[in-house]
């Protein structure tokens, strides 16, 4: 099973068939293309992936036993980065390169974005928001005089009037890196290459920010438009219980289809996702409606 339609503007519902043949509105809320990449489906039949197990078992077993209708709006930034990955796929850029290389152990599977064979590392691509920018980059703040020498006019809470004005200033601290659950996945996709017969010396991470050069961004320390980041190597002995655990609890959920306990406060982000970025929060026994 899984997602069978699409929430419209108006709210009411309408199955992908339907919708790609005729939109039941009088004109479309985006172009057929991209309402078609976003209604593709995996097969129901189909070993774990290693983002599927990342999300809270309830969460991958009910995608995969219920079915259920997605909003577009809500697939924006999914579908903008399957396209940044095509672009880039597309590059010719000679033998020494693996690019969306399918990986496969210990029935999990993976797709790996970009390996440089001479350089034995691998990248990972990712189109994300400054917050998450900040967090990975561990940026910190701290006041320092102001470069230019400007000063206040007033007193006030930062100094006294004729004193040099105190700006915030940014820096990275990777004591504060934080890279969330991109730290398991990209070793996961570093274990199941060197499966393969690969050797990977450096894992980098590379961020393409969404909100850029917004306020918001700048307010944060994010400057680039694009972040180039090491990723720190994970040892195996604590990455491959935490998937092989999660691969047997969904696995024999589904087998059984009994539903899963409650999704912990990490793969909820501390309940965010319930409230209204988890796709399947209307039919979650654990929310209430």
């Amino acid at each position: 099973m899984g997602a069978i339609g699409f929430i419209c503007p108006d709210n009411e519902v309408i199955p992908f068939k339907r919708c790609l043949k005729k939109c039941r509105m009088s004109e479309r809320c985006m172009s057929k293309a991209t309402l078609k990449a976003m209604s593709e489906q995996r097969p129901d039949e189909r070993p774990p992936s290693t983002t599927e197990l990342l999300s809270g078992t309830c969460e991958a077993y009910l995608k995969r036993t219920e079915q259920y209708y997605i909003d577009p709006q809500d697939r924006a930034f999914a579908i903008m980065g399957t396209i940044h990955h095509l672009h880039l796929e597309n590059q010719e850029l000679g033998e020494e390169i693996l690019k969306e290389e399918k990986l496969k152990g210990l029935d999990i599977t993976g797709i790996l974005d970009y390996y440089d064979t001479e350089s034995k590392t691998l990248i990972d691509y990712k189109n994300t928001g400054s917050y998450k920018a900040s967090k990975v980059l561990g940026l910190q703040s701290k006041m320092i005089p102001d470069p230019t020498g400007a000063r206040y006019k007033k007193s006030g809470k930062w100094g006294r009037a004729g004193t040099v004005k105190k700006v915030k200033s940014f820096y990275e601290d990777e004591s504060t890196s934080d890279f969330g659950d991109w730290l398991f996945q990209v070793n996961m996709y570093r274990y199941l290459l060197e499966k393969k017969g690969y050797e990977v010396k450096a894992m980098k991470l590379q961020m393409n920010v969404r909100d850029a050069n917004t306020i918001t961004a700048l307010s944060r320390g994010v400057k680039k438009n694009i972040y180039f980041v090491d990723i720190p190597f994970v040892d195996n002995e604590i990455i491959l219980p935490y998937f092989t655990e999660k691969r047997d609890r969904l696995v024999e959920h589904l087998a059984s289809r009994t539903i899963p306990g409650k999704c912990n406060e990490e793969e909820t982000w501390n309940g965010k996702k319930c409230e209204k970025y988890c796709e399947v929060r209307t039919l979650c026994p654990y929310i209430s409606h």
